[in-house]
């Protein structure tokens, strides 16, 4: 059975990591509340649509337990990004991976049961003195 992974988010981390997962074979399900990076993801990912995450209503509407990864990819917002990471774990998603944007989101994430918890710009900055102490 192929891989199902739903993305909330789809600023350039989100649309980053929906378009590696597409290329790699993954179905993808992007969401985002704005239109116009749900018509750049549409061009690539299995589906993409347009809504509000916090809206439970129309999420508890969606097959949330068929995937096997989540990713809730925005760090901006500690209560956007939990209710959507809470809503992922409710409805049976397998695994789920979340960007935090500081300590504080991380320790609430991890509290409900976020399964992974990343910080990309930290890992890249790590990443990037790594190549250079190398050079």
């Amino acid at each position: 059975m192929k891989k199902q992974c739903v993305i909330i988010g789809l600023g350039f981390f989100g649309m980053t990591v929906a378009k590696n997962l597409e290329d790699k074979g993954i179905e993808v399900l992007a969401i985002d509340k704005d239109m116009v990076n749900v018509e750049k993801a549409s061009k690539f990912v299995t589906k993409a649509l347009c809504m509000d995450v916090t809206d439970f209503d129309l999420m508890d509407n969606l097959p949330l337990s068929d995937f096997d990864f989540g990713v809730v990819a925005m760090g901006e917002s500690i209560a956007v990004s939990v209710i959507a990471c809470m809503t992922l774990k409710e409805n049976g998603v397998s695994k789920v991976i979340a960007k935090a944007g500081s300590k504080m989101h991380s320790k609430v994430l991890t509290k409900i049961g976020v399964d992974e918890i990343v910080f990309p710009e930290e890992y890249m900055g790590e990443v990037i003195a790594d190549n250079i102490s190398k050079e």
